[in-house]
C-alpha cells in the first residue's frame, strides 16, 4: 500500500488544485536548518513508516547494516526517470528525511582508463604503439589504457532549495503541471524506497568478521651486513 504517494488525483486543469498540492506538501531542509533552504521531503523515521511492533524491532537491527547500498537502486531509477534533473538524498539527524534535490549530469573529462589498475586518465589513447601506457602502474599494450566507449559523467547535486518561497502566482499552467509531475514522481520513488526497506526486514541480520590488511613499518636486520 502506498504510504507517501497520494492516491487522490490532482486536477491538472485547476491552478488552485495544483498550488494547493505543492503548498501542502511536507518540506525539509536541504542543508542545515539555519540556512533556510528547503525542498519537498518525507520523514522516514521508523515511527512514520507504519511498522508493526515486530517489524520495528527488526528495523533497528537492519539499520546496523549499510542499507543505502541496497536502496541506491531505487534512487538511481528516479534519477534516470528525471533524466538527471533531480535526485533524492537523506538529510536530518541520522538521515531521517528523504529530500528532493536539483541535480545535473556533468562530464568528468576522463577519456581513458587502465585495464590493469583502473586508473583514469584525462588523455585519450592514440594509435601509436606504447601510447596507451598507464602513468600509474606502467602497464601498456593489451593491459594498458583504453579509451572509454562513452566518456563517464557524474551527478552534480545542488543544495539550493526547491520552491522555497512557494510563490506560484506567476507560474503558468504548464510550469505547475511539470512541477506536480516531478513531486508526484518523488513521492512514488519514496514509496519504492520504503517498500524495498520493508522487504529487507524479511532478511536475517548476521554478524561477520572481516580481516582488514594493515600496513605497518618494522625493523629488520640489513642483508648488507
Amino acid at each position: 500500500m502506498s504510504h507517501f504517494y497520494s492516491q487522490k488525483k490532482i486536477d491538472r486543469r485547476s491552478k488552485e488544485s495544483m498550488v494547493q498540492f505543492l503548498n501542502g506538501h511536507f518540506r525539509y531542509n536541504t542543508m542545515n536548518s539555519w540556512n533556510g533552504s528547503t525542498s519537498y521531503a518525507h520523514s522516514i523515521k521508523l515511527h512514520n513508516l507504519g511498522l508493526t511492533s515486530e517489524q520495528l524491532d527488526k528495523a533497528y537491527a537492519v539499520l546496523r547494516t549499510d542499507i543505502w547500498d541496497e536502496l541506491a537502486v531505487q534512487i538511481q531509477d528516479f534519477v534516470t526517470q528525471m533524466r538527471g534533473a533531480y535526485t533524492i538524498a537523506t538529510n536530518g539527524r541520522s538521515g531521517g528525511y528523504l529530500v528532493l534535490y536539483s541535480s545535473e549530469w556533468k562530464a568528468t573529462s576522463y577519456m581513458s582508463y587502465c585495464r590493469s589498475c583502473y586508473q583514469r586518465n584525462y588523455q585519450a589513447c592514440g594509435k601509436t604503439e606504447g601510447d596507451n601506457t598507464c602513468g600509474a602502474c606502467r602497464s601498456t599494450g593489451e593491459k594498458g589504457r583504453v579509451n572509454y566507449a562513452t566518456p563517464p559523467r557524474q551527478l552534480s547535486v545542488s543544495n539550493a532549495g526547491i520552491d522555497a518561497e512557494r510563490d506560484f502566482e506567476d507560474w503558468s499552467m504548464e510550469q505547475l503541471r511539470a512541477r506536480v509531475n516531478v513531486v508526484e514522481a518523488f513521492d512514488s520513488a519514496c514509496d519504492d524506497i520504503r517498500l524495498a526497506f520493508l522487504n529487507m526486514l524479511e532478511l536475517d541480520v548476521v554478524e561477520e568478521t572481516i580481516m582488514v590488511p594493515e600496513k605497518r613499518y618494522v625493523l629488520q636486520a640489513s642483508h648488507a651486513q
